[in-house]
């Protein structure tokens, strides 16, 4: 259901497309978007739509909508995690953040993120083609079967219950989702996910892109990796680390022009400028030092992501503060229970 929400709000989203697309034969989207920041590590998800033109003449979505592409980003680099038909939800529980990404192959992928370490805990399999689950941090529950439902702690990463939904009423509760009963089908209602981290937009001038806090790059470093110059007025500067992340805007590229028009086309903020084609989609790290990271490259009807794969770090069970609130709790206990032993 939600999947054809989306796909019916995109088909409408169309019908506004830039009144130059009857111009072009092809065209792509290509909006990249930093989902979460937490110490010196971000996840970032680039939703990617390629355009054919239909019997009318005019551009429509080829195939598929609104891929996305989801990558764990840190001081080191760009890391490829899957593909979704959904963007990841992002939860926050207990001083870690707990992502869900619905995949391409049916599957719900769970990661935790900390200060310092990324894992990923577990993979459900719904039975369902498109994963039917909802989130009550720190719970997962997925319908597996058609009559059956499995509950995750995904904190504990461990199997906590099932429900059965031969015979469920209408706004049923398990594990806090909401059971909704819809034309025979069952949809499940969780928690609102944590909304994306704010962002500084930055400027320029004599020849330096401010990203605020006294931060300067030297423009000529960044053009190499940009499709076009005019994209540095519009990165977007996220706080990561001891640096900066910079992410490139949502751009709308046209090709393969027909006889009206003359030449590919970015379109992106409020400008629209000629272009050669376009190659790797990059982001970038500045700590003093520029570093770009591939995020992969757009080819008109994919989009291909880079092959680094991330190397997981287990987070801590439990948190110092908690550890150490429990130490106080016992040696207060044996404290008391000396105290009586003396009485």
């Amino acid at each position: 259901m939600r999947r054809l929400a989306v796909v019916l709000l995109f088909l409408l989203a169309t019908l506004l497309l830039p009144p130059v697309s009857p111009g072009y034969l092809g065209a792509e989207d290509i909006k990249p978007d930093v989902l979460v920041t937490y110490g010196s590590s971000a996840l970032i998800s680039v939703e990617y739509t390629p355009y054919s033109p239909s019997q009318g003449g005019s551009l429509v979505p080829s195939g598929f909508c609104c891929l996305h592409l989801n990558f764990y980003v840190n001081e080191s680099g760009a890391y490829f995690l899957d593909e979704s038909w959904d963007e990841p939800l992002v939860y926050w529980h207990r001083d870690f953040y707990y992502v869900f990404v619905p995949t391409v192959k049916g599957t719900v992928e769970v990661y935790r993120l900390g200060e310092g370490c990324f894992e990923r805990l577990m993979v459900v399999k719904p039975s369902t083609t498109e994963p039917n689950f909802a989130v009550a941090v720190p719970y997962l529950v997925a319908q597996v079967s058609k009559d059956e439902l499995v509950a995750f702690n995904v904190a504990k990463n461990v199997s906590v219950g099932r429900f059965d939904l031969s015979d469920v009423e209408d706004r049923a509760y398990f594990k806090g989702v909401t059971i909704v009963k819809e034309n025979g089908r069952v949809r499940l209602v969780g928690d609102e996910p944590e909304n994306p981290p704010s962002y500084e937009r930055v400027g320029v001038r004599d020849g330096l892109l401010d990203a605020g806090g006294d931060v300067e790059i030297p423009i000529d470093e960044l053009n190499p990796y940009l499709w076009t110059s005019e994209e540095v007025g519009y990165l977007r500067a996220y706080r990561l680390g001891n640096g900066v992340l910079l992410v490139p805007p949502a751009v709308k590229h046209f090709f393969a022009p027909d006889a009206n028009s003359t030449g590919e086309l970015l379109i992106f903020g409020n400008e629209s400028v000629p272009a050669r084609g376009v190659s790797n989609l990059y982001i970038f790290y500045y700590d003093g030092k520029l570093k770009a990271f591939k995020l992969g490259e757009p080819t008109g009807s994919s989009f291909m992501p880079s092959d680094e794969q991330p190397r997981f770090k287990s987070c801590p069970s439990t948190h110092p503060a908690t550890m150490w609130i429990g130490i106080g709790l016992l040696l207060l206990l044996g404290i008391l229970w000396w105290l009586a032993g003396r009485e």
